[in-house]
């Protein structure tokens, strides 16, 4: 890795961590974690690019559910730290991908347990309690659905066979975290977030939060003039992800048009260029090492002969 590269690694893993753990990527050999080799997971959640172009209309489609916008109002600090949720969602992703077996579903019940206490009631009056299986279902399904959207975008298109793989790869990990309905094939993520739609909306907490993001000192200082419509441009780069009455709901769709084939471009390149300074993420290069370890061991271990000696 030379310099340029480590400079751009650096100040992407600012925002989203570091994520290069022996604990959690090593471990027993041959131990293939909950997707394992020659998986799509392995390929498309090894590219760093696809997991952070797809990020931002990730969160925004999980807080269309005002549910899940309410448990952040409510419980999250993400005001006073801005990047946890982002490093927060990047390990769930790859950990859970990459990691040893113990690790993930550790992780996975970690999660479980903070969550068991996030219960409220809605502005609207609706109560509410994030260990509802339809909104861990609706969070699991946000980020591999703009994770894969991405990755096809800017890296290369799958195949229908590839899709349905790896949508039913990660629906292991959402029924681990407790999702109930959930799609494990292409077709079955259509009619999904179809039936999702009519509980999605904008509340007065999705607008705060959508400020917020317009504020987020996220990227580059820059002045207040600019920095706003930058925000702006981005966000909008990152909705182009979504389907038109996504970025319609969320009120993304004048901001999309406007930046339009530049905003596209923009992100394909981000993308392109974290891919080409990760080269082989450390989470994907360990977990390979991990599983190549007991390939190795069963290769190298004395075999009986024919008179059954060794």
């Amino acid at each position: 890795m030379n310099a340029l590269q480590r400079l751009i690694v650096k100040d992407h893993e600012r925002g989203a961590g570091r994520h290069d753990s022996p604990r959690a990527f090593g471990g027993e050999p041959g131990d293939p974690g909950l997707c394992g080799p020659g998986s799509v997971s392995w390929e498309v959640n090894a590219d760093v690019g696809a997991i952070a172009a797809g990020g931002a209309s990730a969160i925004i489609m999980e807080i269309l559910h005002p549910s899940v916008m309410a448990g952040v109002q409510d419980q999250s600090t993400y005001a006073e730290d801005p990047f946890r949720r982002a490093r927060t969602t990047f390990g769930y992703v790859v950990t859970t991908t990459f990691g040893n077996t113990q690790a993930a579903e550790k992780l996975i019940a970690g999660v479980k347990r903070r969550h068991a206490s996030v219960v409220g009631i809605r502005p609207d009056g609706v109560p509410y309690e994030a260990l509802d299986p339809e909104l861990i279902g609706w969070v699991h399904t946000c980020i591999p659905w703009a994770v894969m959207t991405a990755f096809e975008r800017y890296n290369r298109p799958l195949s229908p066979a590839e899709r349905d793989s790896y949508l039913r790869e990660q629906a292991v990990i959402g029924r681990l975290g407790g999702a109930g309905e959930i799609p494990e094939t292409f077709a079955d993520l259509h009619d999904y977030v179809e039936a999702m739609r009519p509980k999605l909306e904008v509340t007065g907490q999705t607008e705060q939060f959508f400020e917020f993001l317009m504020t987020a000192p996220f990227g580059p200082n820059l002045p207040e003039r600019i920095d706003r419509p930058w925000h702006g441009f981005q966000l909008a780069a990152g909705m182009s992800l979504m389907p038109d009455w996504a970025r319609e709901l969320s009120g993304f769709e004048h901001r999309t048009r406007l930046a339009g084939a530049a905003g596209d471009r923009m992100l394909g390149s981000y993308a392109r260029l974290l891919r080409w300074a990760y080269g082989v993420p450390p989470w994907a290069r360990l977990a390979k090492e991990r599983v190549a370890a007991g390939t190795a061991g069963r290769v190298s271990s004395p075999q009986p002969n024919v008179a059954g000696g060794v």
